[in-house]
């Protein structure tokens, strides 16, 4: 996979002695320790079992660490393809429309960092949506396009940032942008705001307990009869009681309700069904 910030801020050359099947690339012994490579080795595993794909760039280093193998983001391209481009990879893969819009995030997060490098150990991660292109058949020229979430985790050693974790997904969000920094608090984060260029606080949204166990049952691929089944309730009640779902968090399906709850790890009250 890539980084969309280093797509701003480096460009970089990679040398690569080896790659082995996992893609780890291999460090220089004499610049770094044990701890990167066993840090690696965790995120490798990690990966494994998760969905989505997971890259991480070593911000020290101006490399990757870890990439995995997988084609939601590297379409038709291979891993080697990547690294071997470097930054010019990204013009072949993020959908030309949202690569300024991609470089102006990029260098939005890098900025907060170094200007609340005091509040580090307070920041959780980063989110933001931006659009892919894809020719999976190479004898059409038509791109196909795709919406993607992507998490940065930063990670600091000592004083200095030395790594980006970074996740990708795919995401039922329909424009490109979305910039928001999560807390550790798990009850807030901030909202960036394109347009004044400045970012403002927002609360978690809360859902009831009901809210909350219809997106359970509807996770598990039911509908709204068989959510009312199970929850001893009456067609027209669930039935309403998602509509208002969808309005509180500003969606119009079940799909999206979904993604929401999960990208925002919205809370619920505890009260009784």
């Amino acid at each position: 996979m890539f980084s969309i910030i280093a797509l701003n801020l480096y460009i970089f050359s990679i040398n690569m002695k080896a790659i082995n099947k996992h893609f780890f690339i291999q460090n220089d012994p004499d610049k770094l320790n044990e701890t990167p490579s066993l840090f690696i080795q965790h995120c490798s595993m990690f990966s494994s079992i998760t969905a989505e794909n997971l890259y991480v760039w070593d911000i020290l280093q101006s490399q990757f660490c870890y990439i995995k193998a997988d084609n939601l983001l590297l379409g038709s391209f291979s891993v080697e393809d990547a690294i071997r481009e470097g930054c010019d990879f990204y013009l072949k893969i993020v959908y030309p429309d949202d690569l300024s819009l991609c470089r102006e995030m990029g260098n939005t997060i890098l900025q907060y960092l170094k200007k609340f490098k005091e509040k580090r150990e307070e920041i959780d991660y980063f989110t933001f949506t931006f659009r892919l292109q894809h020719n999976f058949l190479s004898s059409s020229s038509r791109f196909l396009q795709q919406m993607v979430s992507s998490r940065i985790k930063p990670m600091w050693e000592g004083d200095k940032l030395r790594y980006f974790i970074c996740s990708v997904g795919n995401s039922t969000i329909r424009e490109a942008g979305n910039l928001r920094m999560y807390n550790r608090d798990r009850l807030t984060y901030e909202e960036y705001n394109f347009i004044c260029k400045r970012w403002k606080q927002q609360r978690k949204m809360t859902l009831t307990k009901r809210e909350s166990v219809i997106l359970m049952l509807a996770q598990q691929g039911k509908n709204y009869r068989e959510i009312a089944y199970d929850l001893c309730k009456g067609h027209n009640t669930i039935r309403n009681q998602i509509k208002s779902l969808f309005s509180k968090l500003k969606v119009h399906s079940m799909q999206e309700a979904l993604e929401s709850a999960h990208n925002h790890c919205i809370i619920y009250l505890n009260e009784k069904l």
